[in-house]
């Protein structure tokens, strides 16, 4: 039983099945892409989100007892979009470096969610930690992007 005025850990599960889910799009798109410099972008990411999953996962223990090992119905759904365009398209990886950034997206948004919680004090050094992890992967996809949609 918690102690008065110590909060509650929230919301730590439903990062860790974002990044689930981002660590599973990301291995298969380093499978789907031709550019080498991507396979290396997209394994500095795969390192990221692991180690930010590793960071956050003592914290969904506390959450929901348990270590958190599903994957965000949301990011699923991209991944077959990106399929399905990937498919159609003559420029596969700017389709999965297009959705792969609207993952990074959906990562913060779920870092900021956690944030606006009153949460203890561990997780939420532990949060602003990941949010600064995750924010640079971020912004390495958004430029990659932009620089290959000119």
């Amino acid at each position: 039983m918690a102690q008065l005025n110590t909060p509650q850990v929230n919301h730590a599960a439903d990062i860790i099945q974002v990044l689930n889910s981002g660590i599973e799009f990301y291995t298969d798109a380093k499978v789907h892409v031709r550019d080498p410099r991507l396979v290396q972008l997209f394994d500095r990411m795969l390192t990221a989100r692991r180690m930010v999953k590793e960071r956050l996962q003592p914290f969904a223990v506390l959450e929901d007892g348990k270590r958190e090992e599903g994957s965000a119905f949301s990011v699923e759904v991209r991944k077959v979009y990106t399929k399905v365009i990937g498919a159609l398209s003559s420029d596969t990886d700017h389709a999965y470096i297009s959705q792969l950034e609207e993952v990074e997206d959906k990562t913060l948004e779920e870092l900021r969610i956690a944030l606006k919680d009153n949460q203890p004090p561990q997780y939420e050094a532990a949060l602003l930690q990941s949010l600064a992890t995750m924010q640079d992967c971020h912004d390495e996809m958004r430029a990659l992007k932009r620089s290959i949609s000119l």
